[in-house]
């Protein structure tokens, strides 16, 4: 988790930081919305005043009063503006009564990207699910611009939405006035050579930090970094069916043997993997560390590899081997010298000039397969707090997230607590799993070979 984590709490408009103008861009290349599904014990059928509650909720959660304005002709970064209060933001499905319909609706909307210039977010509720895990449910599952949040303050912010606890008075909807858009793009376009100059300057220090780390790296001082991964059945384009999954299970179910949740799920993931692919392929994990919160930044992770291990026959030992893989790669991600680099990379970036950024991004070609992967599939785990959320009355009862896929993966994991249950999520392709029910399985028992062994 950050140590820190900025409030974001500025009236106004500001400035995106460069790691959220990237997610903006990059969302038109790579669908990246936040999918992230609460599952509460049926209240209330008085569906229009959960509704309006919502919508007052709403209108005093500063991450959901939020639209993104381009500036001219890209000369500065685009700008966190205020967004009105709407009227459309939220969608009840009455039609869909089933678990199974839910979750083919949820993997529907994947390809209905929200568009962050009018609003950021939107809310899906399947009221009357019969026979959700646990019993009849209200089903809620807010979308989330990635460029307006990461998996931690996107818990925040669905927190603020469900819970009970009081919020901040809704501030007056303002846009700002003509002259300080034209005074504000004039300034940008005078500063452009300062911003050139800055980035070289700052660019001589990024390249310092990083041969010092290359240095830690090479002396033993840092762990090194995790080497890539050929190519497997997973990393295709996915051109076919999205499906999505969910495996619901008691908190105490993944602490077997004192390990982690995150080392839990992962060993499990990989004696599934081994069974869907066999034997032969070296398995990696592409895992989602949440780093320092960085000034106006709603973005603020990181990837890492982590192998999986797949050629060691005891389950034990090779928990084992992914704990201290995992705890490796953790080690290098927080040690000083690369939290210098990774800072003087961001000073660098932050002068760069806006139209320079966004070209950058455009030139990236979501067809063209990689050589190689970082992982053959991402795990995402973020603890999503207390089981202190209502909804029309009812007590939430587990959380779920569905990383996005991309076009080298067509399969990924979320792993996402709340109270003493934890949900993992997979997301899949028919392109790479042409049978998520038989994945699904295939993880369920898994899950439960890991228990068993480090029992």
């Amino acid at each position: 988790m950050p140590r820190a984590r900025a409030e974001h709490s500025r009236p106004g408009w500001t400035r995106l930081h460069p790691a959220d103008a990237r997610a903006y861009w990059m969302a038109s290349k790579i669908p990246s919305d936040q999918f992230l599904l609460y599952c509460f014990d049926s209240g209330s059928d008085d569906l229009d005043s959960v509704v309006a509650r919502l919508y007052e909720r709403s209108g005093r959660i500063e991450v959901l009063r939020r639209r993104i304005t381009d500036v001219a002709c890209g000369l500065d970064y685009p700008r966190w503006t205020e967004a009105g209060p709407r009227s459309d933001a939220i969608s009840v499905h009455r039609t869909t009564s089933t678990w199974s319909e839910c979750l083919d609706a949820i993997a529907a909307s994947f390809t209905r990207q929200v568009d962050p210039r009018l609003s950021v977010w939107h809310l899906h509720l399947y009221p009357n699910i019969t026979d959700a895990p646990g019993g009849t449910a209200l089903v809620a599952v807010l979308q989330l611009s990635h460029a307006a949040a990461d998996g931690t303050l996107s818990a925040r912010t669905a927190r603020d939405l469900f819970g009970t606890h009081p919020l901040p008075p809704a501030s007056a909807c303002t846009e700002p006035p003509a002259v300080f858009e034209a005074a504000s793009t004039i300034v940008a376009a005078a500063t452009v050579p300062l911003r050139l100059a800055q980035m070289v300057r700052g660019g001589v220090r990024a390249r310092h930090d990083a041969l010092s780390l290359g240095r830690g790296t090479d002396s033993g001082e840092i762990p090194p970094p995790a080497h890539s991964r050929a190519l497997t059945a997973l990393d295709v384009p996915p051109t076919g069916r999205t499906s999505v999954r969910t495996i619901v299970l008691p908190k105490s179910d993944l602490r077997s043997g004192g390990t982690t949740i995150t080392t839990f799920v992962l060993t499990a993931i990989s004696v599934a993997l081994q069974r869907l692919l066999g034997d032969g392929p070296d398995l990696a994990a592409e895992v989602t560390l949440a780093r320092d919160a960085r000034a106006d930044a709603r973005n603020n992770f990181g990837n890492v590899g982590v192998g999986l291990f797949p050629a060691e026959p005891d389950i034990r030992t090779r928990s084992r081997l992914v704990s201290a893989e995992l705890a490796a790669r953790r080690a290098r991600a927080n040690h000083p010298l690369s939290e210098a680099a990774r800072a003087s990379q961001d000073a660098v970036e932050a002068h760069v000039p806006a139209f320079l950024a966004e070209w950058g991004v455009a030139q990236f070609d979501p067809t063209a397969a990689p050589p190689t992967v970082t992982g053959n599939t991402v795990v995402s785990s973020v603890s999503r707090g207390a089981a202190d959320l209502t909804l029309g009355g009812g007590s939430v009862r587990f959380t779920a997230g569905f990383p996005a896929l991309s076009p080298a993966m067509s399969l990924t994991h979320g792993v996402h607590g709340i109270g003493d249950t934890v949900t993992v999520g997979i997301t899949s392709n028919s392109a790479a799993v042409p049978d998520p029910d038989l994945y699904e399985a295939l993880l369920r028992d898994a899950l439960d070979d890991v228990r068993h062994a480090l029992a």
